[in-house]
Parts: C-alpha cells; sequence; structure tokens
C-alpha cells in the first residue's frame, strides 16, 4: 500500500470528518452528565440489542468503513455497512462486479464478522429514479410516526429508489408496516427487507 497516497487521503478527508463532528454536536444535543448526544442515547434504549452487541457491530462497522475509505478503487464509492451481531450488509451501488468482490472480500477479511449479505447494484440496473432524498425523508418521517416500529431500530437505504430495510425488530407485524410505508411512497421501484426479529 503507498503510505504517501494513505497520508494524503488522511489529510483531505480529517477536515471533513472534523467539521461533520461539529456539525452533528450542534444538531444532535450533547448529554452534560455522559458524554453521549440524545439521539444515539434514544437509539440505544431502544435497541433490541444488548450494550455490549451494539458495541461490538459498531467497531466492525467502523473497520469495514476505515478499510472502504483507505481501499483504491472503493475510496469514492457510496456504500452503506450495517452490522447486527456480526452480520454484515453492504448496500449501494458500485461500478462493476470487480468492485463488488472486492468489496465483499474486504469485509470477509475483517475481524468479527460472521456472515455477509449484500444488496448491491450496478449503474445500468438503474430504472426511472427521481430522488432517493425524498424518498428516505417520507420514509423516515412515517417510520418515526409509527406507534408500532422503533424509527431509530429499523435501518433505511435507498439505492436507485429501490428501498432497503436493516435492523433487528421484535416482531413480523413491524416490518409489514415498514414495508407497507415503503410501498405507498410515490417513486419507490421496489422493497427488499434483511429485518431480522428478534426472538
Amino acid at each position: 500500500m503507498n503510505i504517501g497516497l494513505t497520508i494524503k487521503r488522511i489529510i483531505i478527508l480529517l477536515p471533513m470528518f472534523l467539521l461533520s463532528g461539529c456539525l452533528d454536536m450542534i444538531t444532535r444535543p450533547i448529554s452534560p452528565m455522559t458524554g453521549v448526544n440524545i439521539y444515539d442515547a434514544y437509539s440505544i434504549s431502544q435497541d433490541e440489542r444488548g450494550i455490549y452487541s451494539i458495541a461490538r457491530d459498531k467497531f466492525v462497522k467502523s473497520k469495514i468503513q476505515s478499510k472502504i475509505l483507505l481501499s483504491s478503487g472503493l475510496s469514492n464509492i457510496s456504500i452503506d455497512v450495517e452490522s447486527f451481531y456480526g452480520n454484515v450488509y453492504l448496500i449501494g451501488v458500485v461500478p462493476d462486479i470487480k468492485h463488488k468482490e472486492k468489496l465483499i472480500e474486504l469485509t470477509k477479511n475483517t475481524e468479527g464478522v460472521k456472515k455477509i449479505y449484500t444488496y448491491i447494484r450496478f449503474p445500468s440496473d438503474a430504472k426511472e429514479c427521481k430522488s432517493n432524498l425524498n424518498i428516505m425523508l417520507a420514509l423516515k418521517n412515517n417510520l418515526f410516526r409509527d406507534s408500532k416500529i422503533s424509527g431509530t431500530s429499523v435501518r433505511v437505504s435507498v439505492v436507485q429508489c429501490n428501498v432497503v430495510f436493516t435492523g433487528i425488530i421484535t416482531d413480523i407485524e413491524q416490518e409489514k408496516h415498514a414495508i407497507w410505508y415503503a410501498k405507498h411512497i410515490e417513486g419507490v421501484n421496489d422493497v427488499y427487507s434483511f429485518l431480522r426479529v428478534m426472538k
């Protein structure tokens, strides 16, 4: 690996990380008692996993994201990474099969990864798609307002106007609600669920 290139990437990206951290602190108030922002504290309290599992999954996710960022050919692609009990979900668009294979190999060689699930699309797969962002905002708004679903425990990715769910839920009704909302949002092409019911 080219050390000079790695150092350049760190120098270029460090201000963005710092800035995003500052913006995060502004938009998410920090509890003076714990140093944890209120959104994260709420998310953890709503999560069906224990604190240890949450911490371990966040660590696995961070390691994979760092590897992607520092990997030649993958650093400029947009991939959502989620981890639940060591099961890793890779969701997004890559230029071709070679990039997909490299992404899977990189994930497979990360400590703590038990199984890999993918929803990887190629640019050629795209159907008509107006706005992933509008779909995401409308869907998250519906999930947070629904009394049946904990909006923080259902992760949402939108890829080429296809909605992909990941997360841990308590019963199948929550998944049905999430899918119903997704299917009734204008512009959604398809809905795919990796949601896992906690027994």
